[in-house]
């Protein structure tokens, strides 16, 4: 899918989410850089990680979420790619690829994901980490029922999520209500369709690719259980 259609709800959303700045800030420090970002979006991360003195390469596919990313990253050690994590070539090797706040969700079959590791491994240097969060899907409870997800001045935005436990999707509807100066409401209408994984289907992945995984359950490396709310994930190539 495509995220320009979703740039500006997108910033709304989550441009002062912080959670995972410290775990990828760490990773950076540990093993330097410069980083491969991939799903760089608007470049939050690629900014916190710039701001600390760590080389960013950025790879984002959709050309509204790259806009906001140069901005907010100019004058930073931050380089923009227009790519596909599915599909890239950089000539280089990292010792840090990093996949924050879900990226890989858009990974909806097999060949994307088989192709997406196989890009990762090819570009990591031997003994390199590839670092990534997802959703823990045992806390994963859409009903289907209309909430409000936030205000933001003059804009509401809503949301129902609808869950498909055969496909492993996680379908999200949001509803844009925006009143204008004149007091005229306009409503928009996004729909964001992710794929999840459990955490064995992860290791058997990572290890296919020639990575062993490590995870944990928040990002201060709590031990992850069916209560933790997202995976940590860390994986080192090997060969």
């Amino acid at each position: 899918m495509s995220y320009d259609e979703l740039a500006d709800l997108y910033a709304l959303q989550y441009e002062d989410y912080s959670g995972d700045l410290d775990f990828y800030a760490r990773l950076a420090s540990r093993h330097g850089g410069p980083v491969l970002e991939l799903g760089a979006g608007q470049g939050r991360v690629a900014a916190h990680l710039a701001r600390r003195g760590t080389e960013v390469w950025a790879l984002e596919p959709s050309a509204a979420m790259r806009r906001r990313g140069e901005a907010s990253t100019r004058g930073l050690p931050v380089r923009w790619i227009a790519g596909d994590m599915r599909d890239f070539e950089l000539n280089r090797h990292f010792p840090l690829v990093i996949a924050p706040f879900n990226a890989l969700m858009h990974l909806y079959t097999l060949t994307d994901q088989n192709a997406t590791l196989e890009r990762v491994a090819s570009h990591l240097n031997t003994g390199g980490v590839f670092a990534f969060d997802l959703y823990n899907p045992l806390q994963i409870k859409a009903d289907g029922a209309l909430r409000l997800e936030g205000r933001y001045g003059r804009i509401e935005v809503y949301y129902r999520q609808e869950h498909h436990p055969a496909s492993q999707r996680l379908t999200t509807y949001y509803v844009i209500d925006e009143a204008g100066p004149d007091g005229v409401l306009k409503r928009r209408h996004n729909r964001l369709d992710q794929r999840y994984f459990t955490r064995y289907e992860i290791e058997r992945w990572l290890a296919g690719a020639g990575l062993v995984g490590r995870v944990a359950g928040g990002f201060q490396g709590q031990p992850f259980s069916e209560k933790s709310p997202l995976m940590a994930w860390t994986a080192r190539r090997v060969s």
